[in-house]
């Protein structure tokens, strides 16, 4: 029954798996080697906003290898250790990756402020084709990524568009510098770039921390889902519904049902396909484990 399922699984997922693994390969390649061309260029230019979009670009090329690793892991079938599979290794993933983003922003904050007081010269026009060749790269590998729909890719995309935001800015800044002499716009956009990833950093690992301690999915309410459950004729009331995501994506629901009296066994079978089929295409519950109980039995787990 097991493999059965785990077959199922397998083979309905198995194309869009693909499309965003070859999503995931193309914007990881275009990451790690324009992240490579932006340490080289940010040197030459002596430019701070550009060495930090470099790291950020390295964060963002890490995170996409880690997510092309697990999306491929993610097909894989359960085990006797890790019975639901290996879809929360993509939460531990994206932890990881923003933990390793908020350092290298860190890292840009104490070299980017003391230049605030001693502004050294940059090559505006590196600066300036370097930003073309940003903006060209990451709108590119962002808007494939926008088709995509899975956390992991949606996670990719929002770093990807961050990297849009910092070419935006080091496009600007250095149109400015050709006509002024202000080196003290280089230090400031390597700051705003920099608060501007730990800001949206920050707010994702709050999304990631949330799933991670198995709290109810942010896209689906509680009392929402109990009162779809109850308009079934069958169901007289609804308890302990628990209800939390495997990786932001695939919920996960446990409840105990009470049925009418009269509810036979071949009925309550009809009822747990029904509401299971209804809470996959309503709510994204991939897995829901439904426990039925008659008017005149007590529940065995009164205390939760």
């Amino acid at each position: 029954m097991g493999a059965n399922h785990s077959h199922k699984h397998g083979h309905s997922h198995g194309h869009s798996h693909g499309s965003a693994s070859s999503r995931m390969g193309m914007a990881f390649f275009l990451n790690l080697a324009f992240a490579i061309i932006e340490l080289v260029g940010g040197l030459y230019t002596n430019s701070l906003a550009i060495l930090s979009d470099a790291f950020h670009d390295m964060g963002d090329a890490l995170a996409i290898a880690m997510a092309w690793y697990l999306e491929k892991k993610s097909r894989q079938s359960s085990t006797l250790e890790f019975s639901y599979g290996y879809r929360r290794l993509s939460v531990l993933g994206a932890m990881i990756t923003g933990l390793i983003l908020m350092c290298g922003s860190g890292i840009i904050l104490a070299r980017a402020i003391p230049r605030l007081f001693n502004p050294e010269p940059t090559n505006v026009q590196g600066m300036l084709l370097l930003a073309v060749l940003g903006l060209s790269v990451n709108g590119f590998a962002a808007l494939r990524m926008s088709k995509g729909t899975s956390l992991n890719e949606k996670m990719i995309m929002w770093h990807l568009l961050e990297d849009v935001m910092g070419w935006i800015a080091i496009f600007v800044g250095s149109i400015v510098m050709l006509f002024y002499d202000l080196p003290i716009l280089d230090p400031i956009m390597a700051i705003g770039i920099a608060i501007w990833v730990l800001w949206n950093v920050f707010n994702n690992l709050k999304t990631t921390l949330h799933v991670f301690l198995q709290a109810t999915p942010t896209d689906v309410q509680i009392e929402t889902v109990t009162a779809k459950i109850k308009q079934t004729p069958q169901v007289k009331s609804v308890h302990h519904l628990h209800l939390w995501s495997m990786d932001g994506d695939h919920h996960i629901l446990t409840t105990h049902l009470v049925v009418e009296d009269t509810t036979s066994k071949d009925e309550v079978h009809q009822l747990k396909i029904d509401l299971k089929k209804t809470l996959m295409q309503e709510f994204h519950i991939t897995e829901a484990t439904i426990e039925v109980e008659w008017p005149n039995q007590s529940c065995i787990d009164p205390i939760h």
